[in-house]
């Protein structure tokens, strides 16, 4: 469980992870016992990982005057270093899945491109070991999933699937540019 607390002295918002069975009043000894003035705080449980956050952002047009109100969702989280690294490995498969959707060959079930020449070297696990992989092609069905053939550097000649979650994060860029998306 979480409790989100909304520190109104220090303006700062903290989120603890604390035992799932805590009731209201042991909350509340809990943050006292911590150092938690609750005069100070307002304070809620969320009984999930990952609390909804809304962002508003209130402006003034400059040409008409008019009010300007956008709004942005996301969720207050963990940010490890392993949900951070997630986060940009499944952000760059949607990006060569659209690119494939802008560039490819409509297949059957999807989009597809072939690498010639300068095939794209991503570093990825592959058979559980890090190594250098030579991607030759790439597929993007039409619920969305990645299909992508490559073969190891360093010993060529057995083209397979590698699993889209086992490239670096960071790498999959080189697929993307070297479609041209």
């Amino acid at each position: 469980m979480k409790i989100i607390v909304m520190d109104s002295a220090n303006v700062r918002i903290e989120v603890l992870n604390v035992a799932d069975h805590m009731l209201e009043d042991e909350i509340e000894l809990f943050l006292s016992e911590h150092g938690y003035s609750l005069n100070n705080i307002s304070w809620m449980a969320a009984p999930i990982d990952y609390v909804p956050v809304q962002f508003h952002e209130y402006d003034t047009d400059k040409e008409n005057g008019e009010e300007v109100h956008a709004t942005r969702s996301t969720r207050l989280k963990d940010f490890s270093i392993y949900d951070s690294v997630q986060e940009v490995k499944h952000r760059e498969q949607e990006e060569l899945a659209q690119a494939l959707h802008l560039q490819g060959e409509k297949v059957d079930d999807g989009y597809e491109w072939h690498f010639e020449g300068e095939c794209p070297i991503v570093a990825a696990y592959d058979y559980d070991e890090p190594c250098d992989v030579v991607i030759l092609s790439v597929r993007v069905n039409k619920e969305g999933g990645l299909t992508i053939i490559g073969d190891e550097k360093n010993d060529r000649g057995n083209e397979h699937e590698i699993e889209a979650d086992d490239i670096f994060a960071g790498h999959m860029d080189f697929i993307i540019s070297e479609i041209g998306y």
